[in-house]
């Protein structure tokens, strides 16, 4: 017996180590499954605050949206690809030339623009009612008088305040006394503003209008002939007062400027005889054929015109007009100051438009007076600068 045990001994030793060793390892193996389940259950939270973003990130497609609502619509089509102005040789011109030469008109969705021109204020209307011409610059008198006439035109803006036609004669002319004026031929050109001043110069100095020994000549012809002594003095716009005083084959001098009187009896004097001012001309059938075309128009020139107003940019206009129209640019230089690019429907406006309404009235040139604001629509303007209408146009597309 006691053989048989200590033969078991051994054994019983290997499985007491055995057990021992099955226990010691089996509670280490279950409690790391215990706790390695709970970085899951961490990790798994990350999915549900991620899950969160989401929910904020469409916020800003939400947003989004909005942009195109500020952007500026396109501009509407034009009728029109191709302007076509009745044009001059004078500084007048300014804000035209600076809008064409800097594609300006281009920009506003016109492919070209034409230029014509026209030996009078006539003619130039008459191509603008035929529709041969979109937008005419003359001097006031010519537009009203064509309104009382049937033609169906409209005043969309001031180009500039003109108060500049000039009375020059030949310093050999001998005028001392107003009297002195029945003595000699004036050249201008009737139905002009010129006719205005000469009707203002009469009244101004109480002389008799039919008096006067008036010669109706274009411009040109003025400056011609009084070199030839055909007449003494004519009356007339930039640049042929200019013309006059530096051509070397007339002795020549202004006498009144429209505003300021050179005259030998009230030289220095303040007797204005000019109510001229250059206005933008369209006929009503433009206008509301071509609403987007006129609009784009009227809003280039009125850019330009503040552009050509602004003294920084005087060196730059005068030299881009003269080399435009072919002109020293001494000569525009000195005659830059009689103007006044401001487009403002005010009470000078209309009292300018009335001045002229009855000096073409008591001429009998028009048997009613049409108040200027019928055929004066200041939308353009108002839409440009609402500041610079102060009178509104009763006309309306």
């Amino acid at each position: 017996m006691k053989a048989r045990m200590h033969a078991l001994k051994p054994i019983l030793t290997v499985l007491i180590v055995l057990v021992v060793f099955l226990t010691a390892c089996q509670p280490a193996a279950t409690t790391e499954p215990t706790q390695a389940p709970a970085e899951p259950t961490q990790a798994a939270a990350e999915p549900t605050q991620a899950a969160a973003e989401p929910t904020q990130a469409p916020a800003e497609p939400t947003e989004a949206p909005a942009a195109p609502t500020e952007t500026t619509a396109p501009p509407p089509e034009l009728e029109i690809d191709t302007l076509k102005f009745g044009f001059g040789v004078d500084p007048v011109f300014a804000p035209h030339i600076v809008a064409i030469q800097k594609g300006w008109f281009e920009e506003a969705g016109f492919k070209s623009v034409e230029t014509a021109t026209f030996s009078s204020g006539a003619l130039a209307g008459e191509a603008l009612a035929a529709g041969e011409i979109h937008l005419w610059t003359p001097g006031n008198v010519p537009p009203i008088s064509m309104r009382h006439n049937g033609l169906p035109i409209v005043v969309i803006g001031t180009n500039t305040l003109a108060y500049i036609e000039k009375f020059v004669a030949r310093t050999d002319a001998q005028i001392e006394q107003p009297e002195d004026l029945y003595n000699i031929r004036i050249g201008l050109q009737e139905g002009s503003t010129a006719s205005a001043v000469l009707n203002n110069i009469a009244e101004a100095y109480s002389l008799d209008i039919n008096q006067f020994q008036v010669v109706n000549l274009p411009p040109p012809e003025e400056l011609a002939s009084l070199i030839t002594n055909e007449i003494q003095a004519f009356i007339v716009w930039n640049p042929w007062p200019y013309l006059a005083e530096q051509d070397p084959n007339v002795d020549a001098k202004i006498l009144h400027d429209g505003r300021t009187s050179y005259f030998p009896w009230d030289e220095g004097s303040s007797v204005q005889v000019s109510f001229t001012r250059s206005l933008w001309v369209a006929s009503e059938e433009f206008i509301r054929q071509n609403p987007n075309a006129s609009y784009a128009m009227a809003q280039v020139l009125l850019r330009a015109q503040d552009y050509v107003n602004d003294p920084a940019n005087r060196e730059e206009v005068v030299q881009m007009i003269s080399e435009f129209m072919d002109q020293p640019v001494e000569q525009n230089q000195a005659l830059w100051d009689d103007y006044s690019f401001v487009n403002v429907f005010d009470e000078e406006y209309l009292r300018d438009m009335q001045e002229y309404t009855e000096f073409l009235f008591n001429a009998g040139r028009i048997d009613q007076q049409i108040d200027p604001l019928d055929y004066t629509y200041t939308g353009y303007v108002e839409e440009y600068d609402p500041t610079r209408v102060k009178i509104e146009g009763k006309w309306q597309p």
